[in-house]
């Protein structure tokens, strides 16, 4: 829940939607734009204070994929 909160102060909801964590290729369609690095990275640094690092990047992951089918 923080991890959603922090992403939705930090990024607008058209990024959210559109853009995937570091903007790789997908295997269902072509690579979208990554979120802003400099944001993206203050999230995982200061959360991953707590809690382990790729922990923090899955959660976001699942964020973002939550919130494009619920786009959708």
């Amino acid at each position: 829940m923080a991890i959603a909160q922090a992403m939705c102060q930090l990024f607008t909801f058209h990024q959210l939607v559109t853009c995937s964590m570091k903007g790789a290729t997908t295997t269902t369609a072509s690579p979208r734009p990554s979120l802003p690095a400099a944001e993206r990275n203050a999230i995982i640094d200061v959360i991953a204070k707590t809690f382990d690092k790729p922990l923090v990047e899955e959660k976001m992951r699942g964020c973002l994929r939550h919130l494009r089918l619920m786009h959708n």
